[in-house]
């Protein structure tokens, strides 16, 4: 989706309201297994400097690989961007904006398996906070 961007020579702000989809070609090189109805909602102005500048709250749910099970797992994300445009440019293509900006949520691994579950069978394995007490090297200095 193109945004005219000099639209704002006359308008005082540029609403934005849509939901995306994201075709293969996105995603052929990530670990994304499917992309749709990415909702966008938020607008670009001129602020007090006389920048563009784009507010969005961007709500979404990737379909990844579980690392555990292989399965595909859905995967909800949230990002805020609040970013000045280059005065120069004359469109923005939303769809490929908000690329770089998602690219970035895909975690590293991702699981929906029980961890209690998973410490039966592996005795390897931690939660999130079981990694933040074990390798805390400030755990004792809070202990009273």
């Amino acid at each position: 989706m193109e945004i005219n961007l000099l639209d704002l020579n006359y308008k005082d702000k540029i609403m934005i309201s849509e939901s995306l989809s994201y075709n293969q070609d996105y995603l052929k090189n990530t670990d994304i297994l499917k992309l749709d109805n990415v909702k966008v909602d938020g607008k670009i102005f001129k602020n007090y400097e006389g920048d563009n500048e784009v507010n969005l709250n961007v709500l979404g749910e990737m379909i990844l690989t579980d690392a555990i099970t292989s399965e595909p797992v859905p995967y909800k994300f949230t990002i805020e961007i609040e970013e000045i445009l280059e005065n120069s440019l004359k469109t923005l293509d939303l769809i490929e904006f908000l690329w770089h900006y998602i690219v970035l949520e895909i975690p590293i691994r991702y699981t929906t398996s029980d961890t209690d579950v998973l410490k039966k069978r592996y005795k390897d394995i931690y939660n999130e906070e079981e990694v933040h007490q074990l390798n805390n090297p400030f755990k004792d200095f809070f202990e009273e």
